[in-house]
């Protein structure tokens, strides 16, 4: 099972956020230079295609590290609380629960909140190893300074003593069927083609309990507008599907573009039902997509569907 394609070239990988012990480097919010959506394109084409650039930059992690962009940190913490709040709201605890977090990234903010709130084994996941000792060290020092007063989170020294299991690359045939309390996202289901999308749910539906859920928040802007505030959020709903389909290969992190409405298909047909919604309609987008070229099928749909530009989606096996 794979959450991407392998066979097109222009497979995706899942996000993830850097970050860096704050009392080693100024922040990237403090640091960070604004760049133009298209260099920023460049770049990562670049990058992305040097030989060996996982060993160059884990050899740059043990050098530099990662200075944190607290912006994204502090929307990490806000995003656990809402999908915590969408726990509790289906009657479910993370208390005692085993948990499966798709696309972890390198730093696992979640993974070890969820340990503090009680879990009883969480599994952390990714297409590729992404953390490693360095990553990890960054994020629980990064939880200590936002946390001074946690018990739990002050007393982190390493992984191990904690309930959490790395699985990379994941394989959901290994793990036992019905055993899944709760399986989470985080803005991460943006970045896998549809087809995949159904494929790594279908190939899940087993792996839940009977009573189990999934909670994934899902962010449909356009991921370069984070860098560019140049172009609207909704800039790569003009692109031609040829254009999207370019831009994707060459980013090798790219987005599907779909909006919000159009999961629940997916998810029935990969053996859910939905139990649950909320949606962010951001007002400020829907009043200037007139002034877009907007491309088919994108022309065709509401603004209200538009700009909704982050949501969630509560599931439970059919």
């Amino acid at each position: 099972m794979r959450l991407h394609s392998k066979s097109d070239d222009a497979a995706w990988a899942l996000s993830a956020k850097r970050l860096r012990p704050t009392h080693c480097y100024a922040s990237k919010k403090d640091t960070q230079i604004e760049m133009n959506w298209k260099q920023l394109l460049v770049k990562k084409a670049l990058i992305g295609r040097i030989p060996f650039i996982e060993n160059i930059r884990l050899i740059k992690r043990k050098i530099f590290g990662y200075p944190p962009n607290t912006d994204n940190l502090e929307l990490t913490l806000k995003h656990y609380e809402r999908i915590k709040s969408s726990i509790e709201q289906s009657n479910k605890t993370i208390k005692e629960s085993i948990i499966l977090e798709i696309g972890s990234g390198w730093f696992p903010t979640i993974p070890i909140l969820l340990a503090r709130d009680g879990a009883k084994r969480i599994f952390m996941s990714d297409l590729n190893v992404h953390m490693d000792n360095i990553t990890f060290s960054a994020t629980s020092d990064y939880l200590k300074n936002r946390f001074p007063n946690d018990e739990f989170v002050q007393k982190i020294e390493n992984i191990a003593p904690l309930p959490i299991e790395y699985l990379a690359p994941f394989d959901s045939s290994i793990l036992p069927d019905k055993t899944l309390d709760l399986v989470i996202s985080r803005t991460v289901l943006e970045h896998i083609p549809k087809n995949d999308i159904y494929t790594l749910f279908s190939s899940l539906r087993r792996k839940i309990s009977e009573r189990g859920i999934m909670v994934h928040l899902i962010d449909h802007s356009d991921h370069f507008e984070h860098h560019d505030k140049s172009i609207s959020k909704l800039n790569f709903l003009t692109w031609s599907e040829e254009k999207h389909a370019l831009i994707n290969f060459l980013a090798r992190d790219g987005e599907n573009r779909m909006r919000h409405h159009e999961y629940h298909q997916i998810f029935v047909d990969s053996g859910f039902e939905v139990i649950g919604e909320e949606t962010d309609l951001h007002k400020e987008t829907m009043e200037k997509i007139k002034e877009l070229e907007l491309v088919y099928p994108y022309s065709l749909m509401l603004p209200e569907q538009l700009a909704i530009l982050t949501s969630i989606y509560i599931l439970k096996p059919a």
